[in-house]
């Protein structure tokens, strides 16, 4: 029997704790509203822990993220002390939403849906547009991790042209998709129609799309975030979109999240903004995804975590 201690920022909180106490069942679930012994603590699961507590986990042996990010456990001041196991969420649920949420945005921009819906706003019949077929259009992906490779994979198969940025060069391509560093990184964005950014929030990525990196896109081009809001200068977007007339931005990671009613990216007529919803967890499965590695670590005693502390990812 282990001492697990469950905490999240989300809304339905008392949904997660049911279905964790109903897998965990053999286990002593915790929350913040106990007050437990935190050295006692043997797993954690979490969203968004707050570093107080973290540093009193003394005795903790693996931290378990409710979602594919893990920037909100390993930037804490405290896990530089600690440095356990950390897992992240690899479901194929999410990876679904996260793919269907991309071609989503793809589509709007292809399909020319933002020019339709202010010419409907203005009751103005536009007629036909031109449209490029998907194989005329070059995607660029920033990031290629479990969800970067999903969505590669998933617009490949459409016949989308499709190359990819990745840190290191050491990665195996998937489907004949080009991979590209840093050395070649400036080619991928001049070439790029779309670039879809899945970054993760690290030193090293942000401001990562900033003044250079939008004056090199196209000038019609289309921008979609749904990595890390600080992967990009939000400032230097509105500039580039008062600049560039025919350029668009779907936005679904910020800066500060919930997005600031004082903020500009509100008001532009060319930034689609959702409320970081590209990929949400999906509580069933995911639990499901965390309770196997739970018991394959209770029979081995030993479990391999999914971050490179070095990299931050």
């Amino acid at each position: 029997m282990m001492n697990i201690l469950f905490y999240s920022t989300f809304k339905n909180n008392k949904q997660w704790l049911k279905y964790i106490k109903k897998r965990f069942y053999k286990d002593n679930i915790y929350t913040l509203s106990q007050n437990p012994d935190y050295g006692n603590i043997d797993i954690a699961i979490v969203w968004n822990l707050p570093d107080r507590i973290l540093r009193k986990l003394i005795n903790i042996k693996v931290i378990f993220s409710l979602g594919a990010g893990v920037d909100h456990i390993i930037n804490l001041p405290s896990f530089n002390d600690i440095k356990v196991p950390v897992i992240r969420i690899k479901d194929k649920n999410m990876a679904e939403r996260m793919c269907s949420h991309v071609h989503s945005q793809i589509l709007n921009y292809q399909l020319k849906i933002y020019s339709f819906y202010a010419a409907q706003n203005k009751k103005k019949w536009i007629g036909e547009q031109y449209t490029k077929l998907n194989c005329d259009i070059t995607i660029g992906l920033l990031g290629f991790g479990f969800l970067g490779k999903s969505v590669g994979v998933y617009l490949k198969k459409l016949n989308y042209n499709v190359i990819a940025f990745k840190k290191s060069n050491r990665e195996k391509s998937i489907l004949k998709i080009p991979l590209y560093t840093d050395k070649n990184l400036k080619k991928l964005v001049i070439n790029s129609d779309i670039i879809i950014s899945i970054l993760p929030g690290t030193k090293e990525t942000k401001n990562f799309i900033n003044k250079k990196f939008l004056e090199n896109m196209k000038k019609n081009a289309l921008l979609v975030n749904v990595g890390r809001g600080i992967t990009l200068n939000e400032e230097d977007l509105i500039n580039h979109l008062h600049k560039n007339k025919n350029f668009y931005a779907s936005l679904d990671v910020f800066n500060t999240e919930p997005l600031p009613k004082t903020s500009k990216l509100w008001k532009h007529r060319n930034i689609t903004i959702t409320p970081h919803v590209a990929a949400i967890t999906d509580l069933s499965s995911a639990i499901d995804y965390i309770f196997n590695r739970y018991k394959r670590f209770k029979k081995t005693g030993t479990i391999r975590g999914d971050v490179n502390y070095r990299k931050g990812y």
